[in-house]
């Protein structure tokens, strides 16, 4: 039960970090004498420190006691987000969300490493951590706002460096021994590419590819469809759209347990691409509060049956002892769809002007994904006869 509040904590703190900047565009503006682009930039500059650093980390959580990684990542991330929250100077603003960048890395591939390391039932391990992830997406975007409006932006902010290093206390105390390091003299280059060359490792990537490009088209438009096509204010816009993540934190455990006790990790894909499917489709369907409200709450179930499952089914198909590898990988992967997503939306808002038309393309990419997700079920099909064999994965 430790354990599991450790990483739960982690993952919170990961993911409330990655975002609480957003809600404070406004007042940041004049606090660093920059425009919208420069605040913005500090979103982007945590998220560059993110990509930049996911491979490099997820490298250092395969060969070095990853137990110390995660408490490296949780000291790190105290620190500078202590020091971002004092800072007037923009420019060291900037480096120091790039290092809380950096500081997630460390913290997502080599979590997942020790908690789905540490037990058999590693769906529902893995949902509880996911659970965490939108919990701080709820945080960042509802909570933290909300307490600025009592006190101030500094000490919110500071709020959130304490809420660092208590989960570094939590962490140190509960996150159970750094999982088996890896065997082998294989350079590290050798390690990324015996991941990435993987037929199944193309199967896990374009699933997540294609379900965070769906996603991020959902999180990043529906609170602008809102406004733009009903009139709705920034809070209540942002209230609807925070169902996604409301519904993600409560249906990640389940779907968790659910693959667990059905062992068809695939098959819980191959569902969750289909919901993703049914949310977009409710959007072109229904031209409503209502409906747009009851299509992000089937998008977070969507997002609760893919992303986890997928990260899951990466630490199976790779083993433990390569896991932080290969999740890192695919967060690469999933970071380069959530830019992309953004730029491709964008532009067909511009260009067309239909909102109608942006989510049949997003039904279209979520449906996408029953062809890579179909290899992932193949995939474990086969590695299920080979256990019958008394072989191993293929």
């Amino acid at each position: 039960m430790g354990a599991a509040a450790a990483g739960w904590a982690v993952f919170v703190v990961a993911n409330a970090q990655r975002i609480d900047v957003v809600p404070f565009f406004n007042d940041l503006r004049p606090y660093y004498h920059v425009a919208y682009a420069g605040v913005g930039a500090l979103l982007s500059a945590y998220l560059l420190g993110y990509l930049l650093a996911q491979i490099p980390m997820g490298l250092a959580a395969d060969n070095l006691p990853t137990r110390r990684v995660t408490l490296a990542g949780l000291l790190l991330i105290t620190l500078t987000s202590a020091a971002f929250a004092f800072t007037r100077a923009y420019w060291l603003a900037m480096g120091l969300r790039f290092l809380m960048g950096v500081s997630g890395a460390a913290l997502y591939s080599s979590t997942v490493k020790q908690m789905l390391g540490a037990t058999s039932r590693r769906g529902t391990a893995m949902g509880v951590l996911q659970s965490g992830a939108g919990a701080g997406m709820i945080v960042g975007l509802f909570v933290l706002p909300l307490a600025g409006q009592f006190t101030s932006v500094q000490t919110a902010f500071l709020g959130m460096a304490a809420a660092s290093c208590l989960a570094l206390g939590v962490a140190a105390a509960g996150l159970p021994p750094s999982a088996p390091r890896r065997s082998g003299g294989d350079s590290l280059r050798q390690q990324v590419g015996g991941v990435a060359r993987q037929r199944q490792f193309r199967y896990l990537s374009g699933c997540t590819f294609l379900a965070l490009f769906g996603a991020y088209g959902l999180v990043g438009w529906i609170p602008t469809y809102l406004r733009s096509g009903f009139g709705y204010g920034t809070a209540a816009a942002g209230a609807i759209a925070s169902l996604i993540n409301i519904a993600l934190t409560v249906a990640s455990p389940v779907a968790g347990t659910l693959s667990d006790r059905l062992r068809q990790r695939g098959t819980v894909i191959l569902v969750g691409f289909g919901t993703l499917g049914l949310a977009f489709a409710l959007l072109v369907a229904a031209h409503s509060p209502l409906g747009i409200g009851i299509s992000a709450a089937v998008a977070g179930v969507g997002l609760a049956l893919t992303l986890p499952i997928i990260t899951t089914m990466t630490t199976e198909v790779f083993s433990v002892e390569r896991a932080g590898v290969a999740v890192a990988l695919n967060l690469t992967v999933g970071q380069v769809a959530s830019t992309v997503s953004g730029v491709l939306f964008g532009f067909l808002l511009d260009a067309t002007g239909s909102f109608r038309l942006m989510w049949g393309v997003g039904l279209v990419v979520v449906l996408a994904g029953f062809v890579p997700a179909w290899g992932l079920r193949r995939v474990e099909l086969a590695a299920a006869a080979a256990r019958d064999r008394g072989g191993v994965y293929p």
